[in-house]
C-alpha cells in the first residue's frame, strides 16, 4: 500500500470477540475479501474520505464513541463498527445488516456497548 509521506501509518486490528468470530464463521466464503477491504480501505476512508464515516448514534465501547462504515464488496456489502484512538483502529463488529438503524440496534444488543 502506498502512503503519503505526511500521513501517519494506521494500525488496524480486528477485535478478539465472539461477534467477530461468529461473523467470519458465517461469511467464511468472503472472509479474505472482507479482511483485505478493512486493512486496505478503512485507513484510506479515515484519512481521505471521512464523510463516509458515521457515529453509531451515541454508542460507546470502553468509553470511546463507536464509528461505522460500509464495507463495499461485490455482490454483497457489509457494515463494520470500530473505535479509534489516535492511529490505532480496532474493528469490533461486522454485519451484513446494511440499514443503519437496524445495524446500530444489532450492535447495541451486544456486550460490546457500554
Amino acid at each position: 500500500m502506498s502512503h503519503d509521506l505526511f500521513e501517519p501509518e494506521m494500525e488496524i486490528t480486528l477485535d478478539d470477540n465472539s461477534a467477530i468470530y461468529s461473523f467470519f464463521k458465517k461469511f467464511s466464503r468472503v472472509a479474505v475479501e472482507i479482511r483485505d477491504n478493512i486493512y486496505r480501505e478503512l485507513p484510506q476512508i479515515i484519512q481521505r474520505r471521512p464523510h463516509k464515516i458515521k457515529a453509531a448514534w451515541g454508542l460507546k465501547h470502553q468509553g470511546i464513541t463507536i464509528l461505522e462504515y460500509k464495507v463495499a464488496l461485490k455482490p454483497q456489502s457489509f457494515r463494520a463498527a470500530y473505535v479509534q484512538q489516535g492511529e490505532a483502529v480496532r474493528v469490533i463488529f461486522i454485519s451484513d445488516i446494511l440499514i443503519k438503524r437496524d445495524f446500530v440496534k444489532a450492535l447495541a444488543a451486544t456486550s460490546l456497548v457500554n
